[in-house]
Parts: structure tokens; C-alpha cells; sequence
């Protein structure tokens, strides 16, 4: 048998210094020059070429200044496979549900991250994937957005806005009367609700906070004029005084009173974060909560009659009593 020729000793050496150096990376080991070279007793300059070999395989790594080492320039890579538990999976495919539902680009969206977990996983998750995809075992009870394209050019025109942070000018055209105005307009978030995108932000010819529907949208394009947005403003926050979406209104206590049948029902969940519940001794329950605006907490309680009655406030009550009585003469003829 030959001799193994130096070139080769070199060469063997160098792929073997070359995987260390990814392990080491992958393991988010701390990689200097320096150590690198005390490691595999060899000068700097030749782990500075082996660094530069490896970027041109397209691994990606960069030297961090502020923390003194050599990283994947992805913070994210990894040279291991990538297995999802049950819970992991299970979420990936609940979001496709609702990334259907919210519309063509979201959906899209959604499956091109599923193929790149099919892709980039370990064969144990591909395979898990693949099981359930042939036959879905989620189901989301969420309204779905109908014909995402009319309200597309929207959509995309407010998300540039918010990144360049520059108001819009919209032609608005509103459901209640049909009358349109033309509206300066500092966007703040987008939002989905009951199969419709909404955007929420500040409306210069009201001179306060606004909630838009996107369909409703006639034109629309982006300015110059800049904005920004309140610091003490959040998305989340602004939607707890309401019932759901609605927050037109002073704040106001209602007090229902539901019947034992369905009291149960009431109290298995969390319908507001202010709302109080206080047991009855006839299984009734006492149900108090605080709103700005009653309308949408409104269409709520006729969810639940004849087993609901309202205590307070009067004006609520005498609102519905009104519209019930409307109701009875429209359909008084069949009764």
C-alpha cells in the first residue's frame, strides 16, 4: 500500500477542521480567530480562509463584533434536522385554516411554509405532515373572507403606508347612508373580523381614532405627508373597552340577569375582560360588565332570549323593548 502523500494528510485535516468549525457553529460555541486556531494548531489567517471557504459552500457566517465571535448570519440555521412535536404541527395546520379564511395571500403564504417544514424537517415530521394534510383534523369556526382580490389593492396600499409610515387619502363610501367623503388618514393597524378586513388609525377630517372598512374603500393611495404613531397607543388595548370591535359610546355598566338554563353556558367562558358574574340561590347568574358602546354587546343579548333580561341601564332596555315590538309588527301578520 502507498503512502498517503502530504497533500492528502492536508486536505483530510482541512475537511475535518472545516466540520468542527460548523458543529461548533451550530452549537453556538464561541468562535474566534484566536480559538479557532489554538484548537486546531494553526495560524489565524488560515481559519480567516477556511471561513471564507466555507461562506463561498453558501454558509452563511459573519463575525459579530459585539459578542467577539463568528456566526450563522441566520440566527434561525441549523444543520440538524428539524423535527415538530404534536402541539408544533398542530398549530402549523390550524394556522393554514385561518390563513384560508383570511384570504388568497395568507392562504398562499401558509403553504409555502408548510413546504418548507416538509422540506426542512426530519423525515419523522415529513411524514406527519404528509399523513394529515391528506386528511385535515382541524376545523376553525372563523368567517371567511369572500373575494380577497376586491379588497387587495387596499390592503397592499395601507400595509406600504405603514411601513414608509405616510398617510393615505381615501374615497370613502359608508354602509349606514351611502355618503362619500374624501379623508385624510394616518393608518395604525389592520384587522379581521366577521369575514372583513378593517384599519383602524387616525382620521383627520374627524379629528380622532377611526375604524374603516377595506371594501368600503372606493380609492385609495399613499402619501408624502409623514405621521406617527401615539406611543401610548396599542391595538389590543384599544379593542377591550368595547364589547368586540365597536367602541362608539360613554362607558356604561349593563347588568343581564340569565336564567338557569343557560347559565352554564354563560359561565364557561370569558366573554370581556371587566365582566362579573354573581351566582343566584335559583341557578340564575347576575352578569355585569362595562363597555364604551352597547350596540354590538346588543345584538349579543338577543342572542340569548327569552333566558336573558336587562337589569340596567333603562335606556338599553327600552331600546330593545322598541325594537322588539318592531320586529312583532313586521312579523304580526304570522303570528
Amino acid at each position: 500500500m502507498k503512502p498517503r502523500s502530504k497533500r492528502f494528510d492536508d486536505r483530510a485535516k482541512k475537511l475535518h477542521r472545516l466540520l468542527s468549525i460548523l458543529r461548533m457553529l451550530d452549537s453556538r460555541a464561541r468562535c474566534t480567530p484566536k480559538t479557532l486556531a489554538e484548537k486546531f494548531d494553526t495560524s489565524d489567517r488560515t481559519i480567516q480562509r477556511d471561513i471564507s471557504d466555507l461562506n463561498s459552500a453558501n454558509f452563511s457566517i459573519v463575525f459579530v463584533k459585539e459578542e467577539n465571535t463568528y456566526r450563522f448570519t441566520d440566527p434561525d440555521y441549523t444543520l440538524r434536522d428539524l423535527d415538530l412535536n404534536k402541539d408544533e404541527l398542530g398549530f402549523l395546520l390550524i394556522g393554514r385554516q385561518f390563513a384560508h379564511n383570511l384570504g388568497k395571500p395568507f392562504e398562499k403564504a401558509c403553504q409555502s411554509l408548510l413546504r418548507k417544514a416538509r422540506k426542512d424537517t426530519g423525515i419523522k415530521t415529513s411524514e406527519r405532515i404528509k399523513g394529515i394534510e391528506e386528511k385535515s383534523h382541524f376545523w376553525v369556526d372563523m368567517d371567511q373572507m369572500e373575494e380577497f382580490e376586491k379588497v387587495e389593492k387596499q390592503y397592499n396600499a395601507i400595509n406600504e403606508a405603514m411601513d414608509r409610515k405616510q398617510e393615505i387619502e381615501i374615497l370613502y363610501k359608508a354602509m349606514k347612508n351611502q355618503e362619500e367623503t374624501r379623508r385624510r388618514y394616518a393608518p395604525y393597524g389592520l384587522f379581521f373580523h366577521e369575514g372583513l378586513w378593517y384599519v383602524i388609525g387616525y382620521c383627520r377630517l374627524r379629528d380622532e381614532i377611526r375604524i374603516f372598512a377595506l371594501d368600503c374603500i372606493k380609492e385609495i393611495r399613499v402619501t408624502n405627508e409623514p405621521y406617527t404613531i401615539p406611543d401610548d397607543f396599542d391595538i389590543n388595548e384599544y379593542f377591550k373597552p368595547g364589547w368586540r370591535m365597536r367602541r362608539y359610546g360613554a362607558p356604561v355598566e349593563v347588568v343581564l340577569k340569565f336564567s338557569e338554563r343557560y347559565a352554564r353556558w354563560i359561565k364557561r367562558r370569558k366573554w370581556h375582560p371587566t365582566q362579573v358574574i354573581e351566582e343566584q340561590k335559583n341557578d340564575s347568574i347576575i352578569f355585569k360588565v362595562r363597555v364604551e358602546g352597547t350596540v354590538e354587546l346588543k345584538w349579543w343579548i338577543y342572542h340569548w332570549i327569552p333566558h336573558v333580561e336587562v337589569l340596567s341601564p333603562p335606556e338599553l332596555k327600552q331600546e330593545m323593548i322598541e325594537e322588539m315590538k318592531a320586529m312583532l309588527e313586521v312579523h304580526g301578520k304570522n303570528v
